[in-house]
């Protein structure tokens, strides 16, 4: 499924779709871990983890990848070929030739699927998935929770896995897919996680909650509060967060509205024996009662104070620089020196979560796997 990139591929003709050069911002800037999974998967090539990957170019059948390091001594050796140059291309195949009915949504969806089933990691599922509201109502004043009945199989530990649920159809909003559907009317759909789940004992149903931060008239805000009990969702994605990393070692935790229930979650079933450092951003001082009134794990339910000493909030306003108020709370929280930072988790805005990643990476200098900073939302 893939090729070292050689002659063979010079006469090939660049995609010409519009929607393929979003395709590549958005993957570049946001994606760079599943496209270096794609050269292990598919080039049988781990790659040392300040290799950057990027998409270079597009064709019908496959993506060109380029890996680029500062010296020729970050890019490790192929099992059957050395790799002596400071930039390597690849060449990875799609299943399909993308045309009239096969998007280049689909064939990077399939890349991740199968290369994670070849990498053993957990990977998106393209599959229909059906929640019957149960109950509705605010868990705290701008946190809006839809209580569901939920799939049999859903995981009832894993933070942060998420569905890609749909909404009523004619109002445009923002995916946070891999890439925008190509040539295609945008869905109304978006991603919500399954902030906590659990079996009922009378019922044997697989329950959760399904919360929405609520913020003026927005698709999403006015879909969670339109549905009533009784009402079936759909799915048609599901997504599970990368948190693995997180099971052991010093962590540290950035979410705001979007991205606390997933740290929430977190937070309820955290079993490493190193309490993580949260910072928490919200743009009302009220929200901060979502994580103060949660149940801690039984691991850090037996630190003092955890919740006082380890929950840092930031109050976002217009007249702050978000990113740099993150940097300048984790300074403060590690201004005594004992305390070292080794893997982050974290999810904000397109915009502020490209500026802090590379904040963070020059700051704390972690592999890029120990390295999670994740888009859940645009601004529009």
């Amino acid at each position: 499924m893939s090729q070292v990139f050689d002659q063979r591929y010079t006469d090939k003709v660049p995609l010409p779709m519009a929607a393929k050069i979003k395709f590549m911002n958005h993957v570049n800037d946001e994606h760079q871990d599943e496209l270096a999974m794609f050269v292990e998967a598919f080039a049988d090539t781990k790659l040392s983890n300040d290799v950057a990957v990027v998409v270079a170019e597009v064709y019908s059948d496959g993506l060109l990848l380029e890996a680029a390091a500062q010296n020729s001594e970050s890019l490790p050796s192929h099992k059957s070929e050395s790799l002596p140059d400071v930039v390597k291309q690849f060449f990875i195949e799609f299943e399909n030739v993308i045309d009239e009915t096969v998007t280049l949504k689909s064939q990077y969806i399939n890349l991740l699927q199968v290369a994670s089933k070849k990498l053993g990691k957990l990977a998106i599922k393209q599959q229909a998935r059906y929640f019957t509201v149960i109950d509705s109502y605010y868990a705290s004043p701008n946190m809006y929770r839809l209580v569901v009945t939920a799939p049999a199989d859903s995981p009832l530990n894993h933070a942060g896995y998420a569905y890609l649920f749909e909404m009523n159809s004619g109002i445009s909003i923002s995916s946070e897919s891999a890439n925008a559907p190509d040539n295609a009317p945008e869905k109304l759909q978006r991603y919500y996680t399954l902030r906590k789940a659990w079996q009922d004992a009378e019922t044997q149903q697989v329950q959760g909650w399904v919360d929405t931060y609520i913020h003026g008239d927005t698709p999403g805000g006015n879909w969670a509060r339109a549905v009533q009990a009784g009402t079936q969702l759909k799915s048609v994605r599901d997504y599970p967060e990368k948190i693995a990393h997180l099971n052991e070692g010093q962590c540290l935790l950035i979410c705001d509205e979007t991205s606390i229930p997933t740290v929430a979650n977190l937070i309820e079933n955290w079993q490493n024996t190193i309490a993580p450092i949260v910072i928490v951003v919200t743009n009302d001082d009220a929200d901060t009662a979502y994580l103060q009134d949660i149940e801690l794990s039984q691991t850090l339910a037996q630190i003092d104070n955890f919740k006082q000493d380890n929950i840092v909030h930031i109050l976002n306003t217009p007249s702050i620089d978000l990113p740099d108020a993150i940097v300048s709370a984790i300074d403060t929280r590690l201004e005594d020196g004992s305390i070292l930072i080794e893997k982050v988790w974290g999810a904000l805005s397109a915009a502020d979560a490209k500026v802090l990643r590379g904040q963070l990476k020059t700051k704390f200098d972690l592999p890029r796997q120990d390295m999670v900073m994740k888009v859940y939302w645009r601004a529009s």
